[in-house]
């Protein structure tokens, strides 16, 4: 089967185990090399040891054969067995240092300031630390003959004499008898078995000797045998110029092979090969070839056929040993020992040894890289060598048994290999005689670069880890492999292991003095570190900070919050130490700056680190100072680059303010108003949009916090801003530009304990029109150290792209500022009177002074309030001094008391639902809804009147009544927004103006409980009995009623008993009354113009294509007052009606929205009105007895009497012109749902007691049908009333007597009374008609036998509409019905 061949192996393991030639050369072949500048014949082959490509098949161990393409060979001039000394601590460090001084080592290729370079990471460890590479190669190379192995050993001795001597057979006999060969063939493996391999060379320099060199290569055949080449040297006689292309090659041949074996015996300035040309470096490289082919690889192998011959009873397993054994304790002759105790007294086999021969055998095998059989040689060896515990050869053969099972193709599993290679070093440092560093040292190099090659980078951190403690340098070299290691694993980079054991080896390189690479390391650890945090938070929607140089600030801030800051700190602290002690204190300054940002350090090392910090600016303040004015010189601004910026204390710039008219109330802005009620809101685009008008004082709130548990101090903390002036404003100052556009003020000292966050307030007054922006923060850190700090909010997630969505990505970032304009408004608006409590109903008056600050007038002044239904406002009016306030505050009146208050009115009054939260103050007339608000002709209307402009300095004063609508704790919000342009479609398109917004708390406690409730008129169907039941819950309070107001479009209400209610109610603490009122139909005719509206209105914006915009016809409200009190209050011509209608408008939009969900609030305007025909508005009046005299009224809206006006569902009803057609089927689906809620809605607030036709029975007269008889005929006046505003109807009235109630389907109960003794007589079936809200009577008769109380109330009345065929919509209430009595109607029939 074919081998593996080398170039599949490490080549470091293959030229670290290859065969070794001992080299002696005459003095004449010295000479020969000296003139090329090789000392030695050895070093003149060196080049060509490597990778001798010998193409020749051979047989291994067990007589297979198999193909040899490459091999390596090792020459030396010298062979000793010496006591080894071990290494000290010393010797490896300056080994190690040795190596470091002409690497790159600040270069890390595999980490950048944002993660580790996934391109980097497939490059070979060497790259990333070369000055290991140095070592090892330096270490191999140190190796020295042992006598537990015959790796070091040579195989063969290359005897080189020169053809210009005298008797060169003479001259290598000698060298056969020189003392290194004695010691070769008496200490080494090979013995008196060494090979002999001979080399006649001739000199070029020697044109002489070329005519009989042939004759004396014979000679030396004949004498040496056939181990024999001739070899041409030195023939560039006519010494070409080193500086060709071809002397270059040849140089770089020694050149590049010195660099390899002597790594650090540098020869920069060498010239090798001067009197060689291309021809004498082919015979050179042919010539160690042939000595390969001819002579050492068949040596060698004949040694293994030998050896495994000689060695065949030891390797058959156990019965050889089992034979042995019992020759050992049950002989009688004693054998002789085969072991001997070598220089270092550890105990060996004689070279003779059945034991050596074994180890020999492997060993040539291995050589030969026969991998497979030396491996089962090496494992049978160790046995042999436990059982004589000879630990030193034991260790030897477990280490090869595992370098063969990793230099075979097939992959062994860890515990086959990791077990031969633990037992090796173990063996090699506790086991022997002496530690065996420099094997175990050898043991773990050789280890380690087979995992690299078969990539099990999981195996290596604790084979590097196996490194004695002791070795110093070379102990943190270890664990920076071991570090790397983890960054090669298959799946991804171990990070965080990554930068313990990174930490480790600068500790150890620290602690062997090379900190340029204890340097290294801890900025690999701050790196990792630093791309560990980024990793583990990738899902988070938070803006990575930028990084800073010295991949610092940027890193330490990411690590300040998480686990690692203790950590961060110290590696923070080491290398700005080291660069104290290097004196770059530019990159001492930044490592000591970011040991200011985390609260996880112990407060004795926050406080060193702050003064190491102060101690170290002070030391290089100067340079630092002379760097900032070059830079300064340059352009720079002086005021950044001047000042370090730490991470202490924090300043979150998202949480800074901007606050225009710090020393004004409420809360500042531009918002957008628009109509619909909807409160001001922010910019559509979402931006910050400051403003203030020139001369105005800014406040700039900074929320300050100190991350450290030890106390700092701010001194002179300000900020540093940029102002751009606008053009204009440019042009208008003229010569007075160079004055300061603007003034900040200073925070002199700012205390900050620890983990204290506190609130700082700098103050800018503006001069002139432009932006000023506000770039950063400064203070002196202590009062010492000059501190920067950079306020910029950060961007927004961008998500509009895939791209976007899937990789976080962020907008630019935006800087603090606002822009200063001169036509900007500045209204200064004061709250005056402004209660906190109030009884429920009770009404106080309060103002709003507003005064306009700007050199401009204000054209438009609004207001808008959150709860209209707490709020009146009256008109404002201009003044110029308190006293004519304080007059008109005294002149305006709620409510206005009267002695002459009519009963009943009339008031033809505006119906149109408008929202009523927003008033304009200043500018046009102008509604909530855009339209222009005034008087209609006749038509009752309290708008309000606003001024005109407000010039510069005026004041305007507003009029605001407060009402406790609701028991319990509001927050009031009021909005004030001015603008110095005139807009008349401020709220029907919405503008940008200037906002205040003002929070008011108000809470309000229980006066009066106010109920109504509604019982039916027995004698007159068409009436309503209204309760009020008025309970006083104040504790120690009277109450006075005053007046009592109902309004109705169709209703008037007159008190009950007049004669016997007082003229003055009063009720007492915890009393309650009940005021009694009968409600009739208002003596005119009635059109419900409203509920006509709206079916109209409803049927449009459900079926057809346009959508409605006209309002409701002006309705005449009835007002029915009852004085309650000594005087009345004139309810029709006070400011209390408009605020009245207002309330009522607010009330009656929020039922709207909560009733019709589906419809949009836009709408309401032109499909309700505000007042409906049959709808009830009830006030009551009230005022306090004695105390402070308050007054106020509670009102109860929409009081349903029980009559049935449910019109609604007439709307959904298509048109006759049918409905408009829908395009879309969602278009169509959505009109369905909207259909569906509306008649949800109506189906849910009707009343199951609702009858549309009513009848009533009313005795005329009684007379006897004769004297003598005492039958008597009652006559019976029978009313039918029809409730219904929308349907006539024809009815049929059946009246039953009581001898029929058994066949009447539905009759009423029998009551007590003589029933059975009466009958009705005459016509009993009546047939008539009904008028919309009309009553129609019919004369009936009863005949009674006896004369008494009798219960006349049986009938059946059965009614259609007259128009109930038009009725075809699925949602249309039936207009068929079929009525029975529901009381009693009990006659007196007496004579």
């Amino acid at each position: 089967m074919p081998r593996p061949t080398l170039a599949q192996k490490r080549d470091f393991v293959a030229k670290a185990f290859c065969p070794r030639a001992l080299v002696l050369s005459t003095p004449a072949i010295a000479d020969a090399c000296a003139v090329n500048n090789c000392s030695t014949f050895a070093d003149l082959l060196a080049p060509f040891g490597q990778d001798v490509s010998t193409q020749i098949t051979i047989q291994d161990g067990q007589g297979a054969p198999y193909f040899l393409d490459k091999l390596n060979i090792k020459f030396t001039t010298d062979f000793k067995i010496e006591k080894r000394s071990t290494h000290s601590r010393t010797e490896i460090d300056d080994l190690v240092h040795t190596s470091v001084l002409d690497s790159d080592q600040t270069n890390v290729p595999f980490l950048t300031e944002h993660g580790v370079d996934a391109s980097a990471l497939s490059s070979d460890t060497s790259v990333w630390a070369p000055w290991y590479t140095l070592f090892r190669q330096q270490w191999m190379t140190t190796m020295q003959p042992s006598e537990h192995e015959s790796f070091m050993h040579p195989v063969a001795c290359v005897l080189v004499a020169s053809g210009s001597e005298d008797d060169p057979v003479g001259a290598l006999r000698t060298l056969q008898a020189h003392a290194a060969v004695n010691r070769v063939q008496t200490q080494g493996f090979s013995g008196a078995n060494v090979l002999f391999y001979y080399v006649l060379v001739h000199d070029g320099r020697d044109p002489g000797v070329l005519q009989t060199i042939d004759h004396t290569f014979d000679q030396v055949r004949r004498a040496f045998g056939q181990n024999l080449s001739l070899l041409k040297i030195n023939s560039n006689t006519d010494l070409i110029d080193a500086d060709t292309s071809e002397q270059s090659k040849i140089s770089s041949i020694w050149a590049n092979t010195l660099s390899t074996t002597q790594p650090l015996d540098p020869h920069p300035d060498s010239v090798f090969g001067s009197m060689l040309n291309m021809r004498d470096v082919t015979a050179l490289r042919d010539t160690v070839k042939q000595m390969m082919v001819r002579g050492i690889v068949p040596h060698m192998q004949y040694m293994i056929r030998v050896l495994s011959d000689q060695t065949a009873n030891q390797r058959r397993g156990i019965t050889g040993r089992l034979f042995s054994a019992g020759r050992r304790y049950f002989g009688t002759a004693a054998k002789a020992s085969n072991t001997l105790t070598g220089v270092d007294g550890d105990t060996y086999f004689r070279y003779d040894s059945a034991e050596a021969q074994m180890r020999k055998l492997a060993d040539y095998s291995f050589m030969l890289k026969d991998f497979r059989f030396a491996q089962s040689v090496y494992q049978v060896a160790r046995r042999d060598f436990q059982s004589e515990k000879a630990w030193k050869c034991y260790a030897g053969a477990q280490e090869m048994v595992g370098v063969c099972k990793l230099m075979l193709e097939v992959h062994a599993t860890r515990a086959e290999f990791d077990s031969n290679f633990e037992d090796a070093v173990t063996m090699y440092l506790h086991k022997t005689h002496a530690p065996c560093q420099h094997l175990a040292i050898r043991c773990i190099i050789i280890y380690y670069e087979l995992l690299k090659h078969h990539k099990l980078y999981s195996f290596a951190p604790t084979t590097l880890l196996r490194v004695p403690n002791s070795s110093g340098a070379l102990r943190a070299m270890a664990c920076e492999q071991a570090a790397y290691a983890f960054l090669k694993f298959p799946n991804r980079p171990e990070l965080r292991k990554f930068s313990f054991y990174a930490m480790l080896a600068a500790q150890e390189y620290q602690r062997a003095g090379i900190a340029s690479l204890a340097h290294r390391c801890l900025r690999m650890v701050r790196l990792s570190l630093g791309a560990t945090l980024a990793t583990d938070e990738s899902e988070s929607s938070e803006k990575p900070v930028d990084d800073k140089s010295l991949d610092g600030s940027g890193t330490s801030r990411a690590l300040a919050g998480s686990n690692w800051s203790s950590i961060d700190s110290y590696i923070n602290h080491e290398l700005g130490t080291q660069c104290m002690a290097a004196q770059d204190y530019d990159h001492a300054l930044q490592y000591f700056m970011a040991l200011m940002g985390s609260d996880q350090i112990p407060p004795k090392l926050q406080s060193k680190y702050l003064q190491e910090l102060l101690q170290l600016y002070l030391e290089s303040s100067d340079k630092l100072d002379l760097e900032s004015e070059k830079e300064l010189a340059a352009g720079l601004d002086g005021a950044q680059n001047k000042r370090v910026e730490l991470s202490v204390p924090t300043i979150d710039a998202r949480m800074t303010r901007v606050i225009m008219s710090p020393d004004l109330e409420g809360e500042d802005g531009v918002l957008e108003w628009r109509n619909g009620g909807a409160a001001p809101s922010a910019l559509v685009n979402g931006s910050a949009d400051h403003r203030c008008s020139v001369g105005e004082s800014v406040a700039v709130l900074l929320v300050v916090k100190n991350p450290l548990t030890i106390g700092i101090t701010l001194n002179g903390f300000t900020l540093d801003c940029h102002f751009d002036a606008a053009l204009d404003a440019e042009a208008t100052n003229g010569e007075e530009s160079e004055s300061p556009a603007f003034a900040i003020t200073t925070v002199d000292t700012v205390v900050l304990e620890g983990g204290q966050t506190s609130m700082v307030t700098v103050t800018i007054t503006t001069h002139c029109a432009g932006r000023l922006t506000i770039r950063g923060a400064t203070y002196l850190l202590c009062d010492i150290l000059p501190t920067y700090k950079t306020l910029k909010m950060p961007g927004k997630r961008l998500n509009d792209t895939m791209e976007q969505r899937v990789t976080p990505t962020y907008s630019a970032d935006i800087q603090l500022g606002f822009q200063v304009d001169a036509s900007f408004p500045r209204l200064e608006a004061v709250l005056e009177d402004f209660p906190d409590t109030l009884m429920s109903g009770s009404m106080q008056r309060a103002l709003v002074r507003l005064t306009n600050r700007t050199q401009q007038s204000c054209q438009n002044i609004m207001l808008w309030l959150s709860h209209p239904s707490f709020f009146d406002v009256a008109s404002p009016q201009l003044v110029d001094t308190d006293e004519a306030s304080a007059e008109l505050a005294e002149s305006q009146s709620m409510y206005v008391y009267s002695d002459n208050v009519e009963a009943t009115s009339e008031v033809l009054t505006a119906n149109v639902l408008r929202d009523c939260s927003m008033f304009v103050l200043a500018g046009p007339a102008i509604a909530s809804d855009g339209s222009a608000a005034g008087t209609e002709c006749g038509v009752k209307s309290h708008a309000l009147i606003p001024v005109e402009t407000l010039g510069p300095g005026e004041s305007l004063l507003v009029p605001v009544w407060i009402r406790g609508d609701r028991v319990g704790a509001h927050t009031l919000s009021m909005a004030i927004g001015a603008s110095t342009t005139q807009s008349t479609r401020a709220l029907t398109t919405g503008c940008k103006m200037r906002t205040r917004k003002f929070e008011i708390d108000l809470v309000v406690t229980p006066s009066l409980r106010v109920n109504a409730f509604v019982r039916p008129s027995v004698q007159n169907p068409h009436e309503r009995i209204l309760g009020i039941e008025i309970e006083n819950v104040q504790s120690g309070l009277d109450i006075q009623l005053v007046q009592s107001t109902f309004t109705s479009g169709h209703y008037e209400l007159l008190p009950l008993r007049t004669g016997t209610t007082p003229r003055v109610v009063q009720i007492g603490s915890k009393q309650t009354v009940n005021l009694m009122y009968k409600a009739r139909p208002w003596a005119r005719d009635v059109q419900a113009q409203p509920e006509q509206f709206t079916i109209s209105a409803l049927q449009q914006y459900i079926f057809a294509k346009d959508k409605p915009t006209a309002v409701p016809a002006p309705i005449r409200l009835v007002h029915s007052n009852a004085v309650l009190g000594h005087q009345g209050i004139d309810s029709t011509h006070s400011s209390l009606q408009a605020y009245i209608a207002r309330s009522q408008a607010h009330r009656r939009r929020t039922m709207l929205c909560n009733a019709y969900p589906l419809i949009p609030e836009k709408f309401h305007s032109a499909l309700f009105p505000l007042y409906e025909t049959f709808g009830i508005d009830f006030v009551l009046f009230w005022s306090e007895t004695g105390g402070k005299g308050r007054t106020g009224h509670h009102s109860i809206t929409g009081i349903d009497l029980g009559v049935p006006h449910d019109y609604i569902n007439e709307a959904l009803t298509p048109p006759a012109s049918g409905a408009a057609r829908m395009w879309l089927k969602d278009t169509e689906h959505d009109r369905q749902e909207l259909i569906q809620s509306i008649a949800n809605r109506s189906a849910a607030s009707a009343h199951r007691t609702e009858r549309t036709l009513d009848v009533a029975l009313r005795l005329t007269g009684v007379r006897r049908v004769s004297e003598a008889d005492a039958l008597c005929v009652a006559d019976i006046e029978v009313s039918v009333y029809n409730h219904s505003w929308q349907h006539a109807y024809n009815a049929t009235l059946r009246l039953i007597s009581p001898s029929e109630s058994g066949q009447a389907s539905e009759t009423k109960p029998e009551s007590s009374g003589p029933q059975a003794a009466w009958t009705w007589c005459g016509v009993t079936t009546h047939t008539l008609s009904v008028d919309p809200l009309g009553s129609v009577c019919v004369q009936a008769q009863v005949a009674c036998s006896a004369l008494g109380i009798i219960d006349v109330g049986m009938w059946e009345l059965s009614a259609t509409a007259v128009n109930a065929t038009a009725a075809t919509s699925p949602y249309a209430k039936s207009l068929e019905c079929k009525l029975h009595p529901l009381h009693p109607s009990f006659i007196n029939v007496t004579i």
